[in-house]
């Protein structure tokens, strides 16, 4: 059964440059009424929104009109010129307006962020519990998408009663990259119930957007704290190996928590990093391959991420 399709209406009034680069004041209005949400943002991070987008409607099978991102200027920077930032805050503006008018996509958690208040529910009611916007056909689509695939190429997390006292997923950090003033972390990942180990890249920000999903579920013990974000130098490979070694430990003791295993942000998690990465060695063929009935995917939906990305420079300190 669907909801109500909510409305949104986007207007970019003005930009700031601070130290050359541009930031967009980004308003976004609900037609029903309330106080619009103000943010700021930048070319690159709403490039990065968009891909996220794509991957949303690739993986689960979304079918709305073709939406494109303004494209990058190649011959001149935007920032040179005011009239060609003023162009480019028209084409933002027309973009945002042509997602928000896609409702599928309200649930990305990109997107829901920029979303105002419900002006019908009382501000302590949304203090008190967040709005859930994610639509029953997005959680069918996303079980139908993992059960085609999980007996024969997904592993997925096993119930508690298949698991005994033994953790599922054993991670481990290996290389990095420096990629758009950040550390690309290459991550092996072992399921010691089918054998099968794969390898995927994960950013700093991208592994705090899943602790911040994580903490939107009600738990009955304190969720692992996240490694604080700090600035790291390049060349300093003592400061990266011990970031991994943080990063590691963390992935590794959330696993170990079989209710943070089974929620379906983790699910998505592991099911994406195989979608993304390559699989190394074998899996057992036996019974214990995991298929939905004896995963955790029935739980309710709670699947978003989302990544922060920067102009193409390489400085002396990074973001890890």
């Amino acid at each position: 059964m669907k909801q109500s399709v909510q409305r949104y209406s986007v207007k970019i009034p003005k930009h700031d440059i601070i130290d050359k680069k541009v930031y967009y004041t980004i308003s976004v209005y609900n037609l029903e009424g309330g106080q619009p949400k103000e943010i700021k943002k930048r070319y690159s991070e709403l490039e990065s929104m968009h891909q996220k987008i794509l991957e949303w409607i690739h993986i689960f099978k979304i079918k709305i009109p073709m939406i494109n991102f303004p494209k990058k200027k190649f011959l001149f920077h935007t920032n040179q010129s005011e009239e060609s930032i003023i162009k480019r805050r028209g084409e933002l503006q027309q973009y945002l307006n042509e997602i928000l008018s896609c409702p599928e996509l309200h649930c990305l958690g990109v997107i829901e962020e920029m979303l105002p208040k419900d002006p019908k529910i009382s501000t302590q009611k949304q203090n008190d519990q967040p709005i859930d916007r994610r639509w029953q056909e997005i959680q069918q689509l996303k079980e139908s998408y993992l059960a085609k695939h999980g007996d024969s190429i997904f592993s997925l997390p096993q119930k508690k009663i298949e698991l005994q006292n033994k953790q599922q997923y054993i991670f481990k950090f290996e290389d990095h990259i420096i990629f758009d003033d950040s550390a690309l972390y290459t991550i092996q990942v072992t399921d010691t119930i089918t054998n099968k180990s794969w390898k995927f890249t994960q950013r700093f920000q991208d592994l705090r957007d899943y602790h911040r999903q994580l903490k939107s579920i009600h738990l009955d013990f304190p969720l692992p704290n996240f490694p604080e974000k700090k600035l790291v130098n390049i060349s300093d490979a003592t400061d990266l190996r011990e970031r991994k070694s943080q990063l590691q430990d963390y992935l590794n003791r959330i696993f170990g928590y079989q209710t943070i295993v089974e929620s379906d942000i983790m699910v998505f998690f592991i099911a994406k990093s195989q979608l993304d990465g390559n699989e190394i060695g074998c899996r057992s063929k036996g019974t214990s391959q995991t298929t939905l009935e004896n995963s955790s995917i029935k739980s309710k939906s709670q699947t978003t991420i989302e990544q922060y990305d920067d102009d193409h420079k390489q400085p002396r300190k990074i973001t890890c």
